[in-house]
């Protein structure tokens, strides 16, 4: 009997927020604006990274405010200012309730509209500037409504008299369940991962099939001969030097005489982090991911923040965190972009401790010019030079600080 072939789009839905879109761009008004989401499953707690991309000409100054109001669907807890991050070039203090100074911005949740409010003394953002807001950045997350569909979320900001509304899509996990009485058929993966990836196949956790991505990072790979039943299939990316992508999962029912093609696979970056970094050395992250695609890193812990890259033509990326960390465990963890509307998952969370120093000046030496660099920020409770606060205190450059570099003494 001459076999019958069928090619069957899936689409990754369940893996990450889908943007639709957000409107027209109007003078005075945000450029775009976009809410990428942690999980898209309904009912699952997740993290909203919002983005509002101002025009030029356009600042967000004291006393302005930006507006979120989340459908009615989505369950919006009472979000701390220790739950949500605000960053519009600089990262801004959030606070409960406002307080004059230059960096503070004070957030408040009534029903569905989480208001942010730049507060007395604020200085005021650069002309065009993005704005990042991140909501539920700590224990406490927004959840996702109980049944899949698109549902609306409205950014509204007073500095330009404008609201935008966009969609997020919500999504039941995707399974192929087909059954037609024929002999074995076939699976075929297609996607992206990064150049010259080695991607490996997995069915039930045994390799099954490898290929190698191409320059432009692009796989095609089928799976022939398999069984008509219901299959747990891997796929992950792997670079020369050993590293590997996380592992994505598909559940499949294989069809007799019939080829399954699974297609727009995004694989999520590469992460490499330090797994320890001692004060005030910068924290450097890095990896590959799809060429000339967007990386953004979430760190979160002791100090959270976002940073974005575009990966090389070699797929390759990487990250020297410009802010001086805060000492304690950092969580970080990333995501890539292809810019043409495919965003992967997260990946896996990796761990990096930043250690307490006394080497102010990274010499790898505790010597006369760190206690130099120590009594210039000595008696001051925001030194010019943060990592003076050798106990990350948070208070005076005083004498714990002084008691602690005397311990790590080297001279020389």
């Amino acid at each position: 009997m001459r076999r019958r072939w069928l090619s069957l789009l899936i689409g990754l839905l369940g893996l990450g927020g889908i943007l639709l879109s957000a409107g027209p761009t109007q003078a005075a008004k945000p450029d775009a604006v976009s809410d990428t989401l942690s999980d898209s499953r309904k009912n699952t707690a997740s993290e909203h990274t919002i983005r509002l991309d101002m025009t030029s000409g356009t600042a967000f100054a004291s006393s302005e405010t930006v507006t979120i109001t989340l459908a009615a669907a989505f369950t919006v807890p009472a979000l701390t200012n220790s739950d949500v991050s605000f960053n519009d070039g600089t990262a801004r203090t959030v606070l409960a309730s406002c307080s004059a100074g230059p960096n503070n911005v004070s957030v408040g949740v009534s029903g569905q509209v989480i208001t942010f409010t730049a507060c007395s003394g604020f200085s005021a953002s650069a002309n065009g500037a993005l704005i990042t807001i991140r909501l539920g950045t700590g224990a406490t997350k927004i959840t996702n409504p109980s049944s899949s569909g698109v549902f609306s979320v409205t950014i509204a900001g007073s500095y330009g008299d404008d609201s935008r509304t966009i969609n997020l899509a919500i999504t039941d996990a995707v399974t192929v369940s087909l059954t037609i009485p024929f002999p074995n058929g076939d699976v075929r993966f297609t996607g992206d991962a990064f150049p010259n990836a080695l991607v490996t196949i997995l069915d039930g956790g045994a390799v099954v099939g490898t290929t190698t991505a191409n320059a432009t990072s692009f796989f095609d790979k089928t799976i022939s001969g398999l069984s008509p039943t219901s299959h747990t299939f891997g796929i992950f990316a792997q670079a020369l030097d050993g590293r590997k992508t996380l592992t994505l999962s598909f559940n499949i029912n294989v069809i007799s005489g019939m080829t399954i093609t699974v297609s727009g696979i995004l694989l999520p970056p590469i992460l490499s982090v330090p797994i320890q970094e001692k004060r005030p050395k910068a924290l450097i992250q890095g990896g590959l991911a799809r060429h000339n695609s967007t990386v953004t890193t979430f760190i979160s812990g002791p100090t959270n923040r976002n940073d974005q890259i575009t990966t090389n033509a070699n797929g390759e990326w990487q990250i020297t965190v410009p802010q001086i960390l805060r000492l304690g465990a950092h969580s970080v963890s990333a995501l890539v972009d292809d810019g043409g509307g495919g965003q992967s998952i997260l990946t896996n969370p990796a761990l990096s401790e930043i250690l307490l120093s006394a080497d102010l000046n990274i010499d790898n030496l505790v010597s006369l010019t760190d206690f130099s660099m120590l009594m210039f920020n000595y008696g001051l409770s925001n030194p010019p030079n943060v990592a003076a606060d050798i106990n990350d205190s948070g208070g005076q450059v005083d004498l714990v600080d002084f008691s602690v570099m005397m311990f790590y003494w080297t001279g020389g």
